[in-house]
């Protein structure tokens, strides 16, 4: 029998979840399909309603419904309750259950992809959103001795640190707004930088900072590890500038991949072959980039 699985979001264009997926389900002889499902979210909250009639048997959530969804679930872990944000959910019999693997995926590429762990370490995230708070709540859980998230809104910016340092009582969490004057010699005490912002994503974009403000090893600074959750470009003008710094750098990629892979493990109780899968998003990718190029 065909099992179904899938993603909804609004807009889903080109998502590289279904390769992933499939090249899982195909690794283990697993019949079943992965499905895209971009919908508005009066037919995504109609689809939902009727549980006994949804035919699949679990699926990821992307934006704009990472949030929406949790109303519309029978049960959701401590973990994506506190994060605000479900992005897997799988079926217990008639039961819809939610629970959030980006903190997984985010974790397990730091030290997967560039070895580091963050017990102990200094961080800072930039942006404010469901991405941001993913880290946040990773690099806090994870024992880091401090995350400060730097925002355009430092209301918004402060709020998210407010929040999670309920939870965290030994990091110390703190908000402020990208202008602050302290944002320079927190990146310097830093030893992990991340962008969990949008801003990358198109190649006029620029950096979430400005360039100047990077701290450079040829100023005696130690080398950290700058982090872009943006994956396409694999290299933004964010990592190409700590780079040039001298500092390590990773994209996102791992971080999708590994969320992925835990996802399909929730799903199948199978552990997730994750080479397998890191290839297929690989090879999805190069193809959605030549075809770009080719109706550019």
């Amino acid at each position: 029998m065909l099992s179904l699985y899938g993603i909804f979001g609004d807009p889903l264009t080109h998502s590289l979840s279904p390769a992933m997926q499939e090249r899982a389900f195909s690794h283990f002889g697993i019949q079943a399909r992965y499905l895209v499902l971009p919908m508005g979210k009066k037919l995504f909250l109609s689809a939902l309603s009727r549980p006994d009639r949804f035919p699949l048997q679990g699926f990821n959530v992307t934006i704009p419904y990472k949030e929406t969804v949790i109303p519309c679930l029978d049960k959701v872990s401590e973990e994506a309750l506190r994060i605000g944000a479900v992005n897997t959910v799988y079926r217990r019999g008639r039961r819809l259950l939610g629970t959030n693997t980006d903190v997984f995926g985010f974790l397990q590429s730091l030290q997967k992809d560039a070895g580091f762990k963050a017990k102990a370490k200094k961080a800072v995230v930039l942006g404010a959103g469901g991405a941001a708070r993913a880290a946040v709540y990773g690099l806090a859980m994870a024992g880091a001795a401090e995350v400060a998230v730097f925002n355009r809104d430092a209301v918004r910016a402060g709020k998210m640190a407010g929040h999670f340092a309920k939870f965290f009582p030994k990091t110390k969490i703190l908000g402020r707004a990208l202008t602050d004057i302290i944002l320079v010699d927190t990146l310097k005490a830093s030893d992990l930088v991340v962008n969990a912002t949008s801003v990358g994503l198109k190649k006029k974009d620029g950096l979430p900072i400005p360039e100047k403000v990077l701290p450079g090893t040829n100023q005696g600074v130690s080398r950290k590890l700058f982090y872009d959750m943006i994956y396409s470009p694999p290299e933004t003008d964010f990592l190409k500038a700590a780079r040039r710094k001298g500092h390590a750098v990773l994209n996102g990629a791992g971080m999708l991949v590994y969320q992925g892979a835990q996802a399909f493990e929730i799903w199948t109780g199978r552990r997730a072959p994750v080479k397998e899968m890191r290839k297929a998003f690989l090879e999805a990718l190069c193809e959605r980039d030549k075809n770009r190029k080719a109706a550019a």
